[in-house]
């Protein structure tokens, strides 16, 4: 009973507004003409508001239904990419179409859609958590992407999630090239002039591209990509673009500021792309640097 009366004595004047706001609606409502439609007016302005909220919400929670579904069809029709210009790289290949052709190691990729379920933007050593691991098909060492552009790369993994270090990371250093740069006469592409990516904290947008020579011609807004020169990532995937560009410490080079092409901070799908040489590829590189090691024995 002391229970009751301390909740009035606390609450008593709250209940009392209220009881008072219902005693004055209903007088309203019940009241002349112009008290009717007064009240009417404004409940049906409540009930209007009330139903767009609903609406607002259902066509939100639609959409992000809609954006995993996309991200799912986007990952097959990219791994079907993948294998329609494998297969016309060997039916196009000169000679005996017998032989096996040339392997070209853009195109021996497969794609896995993903949900980032944890995302950190504000620390240095940031990273992110995929709902997709082992059992998914997702392995360490595994290049993620969003919208065609670079993420980062699995780093660790489980049986159902995957860990990401992202380019939002100064350990995620990316070897990258500037687009259209060192063509020749007939306006082919041959760009040698490899930089490195590198985020050094603070702004999510903006990451700086070093090692770059002086003599190859830049310009704002100059697109920047995936070099190729990686154990990840296929060669021409989208970085960023530069933001601006002057003279580092090291005359010899640029220091390149690029403004990022993913949003991290609003990152939600992405893909994982399985490079299908990849472990065969690092095994035979590991032996070199095991050979090196040992002094160059054989």
């Amino acid at each position: 009973m002391s229970a009751l009366f301390k909740f009035f004595v606390r609450y008593g004047n709250y209940l009392l507004f209220i009881f008072l706001e219902v005693i004055a609606l209903v007088v309203a409502a019940h009241g002349g003409a112009f008290q009717r439609s007064k009240f009417y007016a404004l409940s049906h302005g409540v009930a209007s508001r009330v139903y767009a909220i609903r609406e607002e919400v259902t066509h939100y929670i639609g959409l992000s239904s809609a954006n995993e579904q996309l991200s799912v069809e986007n990952s097959v029709l990219r791994t079907e990419l993948y294998r329609y210009k494998q297969l016309y790289q060997q039916l196009s290949s000169p000679g005996d179409s017998v032989k096996r052709a040339p392997l070209d190691p853009t195109l021996a990729y497969e794609s896995f859609a993903a949900k980032v379920i944890n995302n950190s933007v504000g620390a240095i050593d940031n990273y992110m958590t995929l709902n997709r691991g082992k059992l998914d098909g997702i392995d360490e060492d595994m290049s993620v992407i969003a919208a065609g552009s670079a993420v980062g790369v699995v780093e660790s993994v489980s049986d159902h999630f995957a860990i990401v270090l992202p380019l939002l990371n100064p350990k995620a250093q990316l070897s990258c090239k500037i687009a259209g740069k060192n063509t020749d006469s007939l306006g082919t592409s041959h760009i040698k002039d490899i930089g490195s990516l590198v985020w050094k904290g603070g702004d999510t947008r903006f990451a700086h591209l070093e090692k770059v020579p002086r003599h190859v011609p830049l310009k704002k807004g100059d697109k920047v990509i995936t070099s190729g020169y990686s154990d990840f990532f296929p060669e021409g995937l989208q970085v960023g673009e530069i933001e601006q560009f002057g003279i580092s410490n090291d005359d010899n080079y640029y220091d390149i500021v690029v403004r990022l092409s993913v949003n991290f901070r609003q990152l939600e799908h992405v893909e994982v792309l399985n490079y299908k040489y990849g472990r065969e590829l690092r095994i035979l590189q590991d032996s070199i640097h095991v050979k090196k090691n040992e002094g160059g024995k054989r």
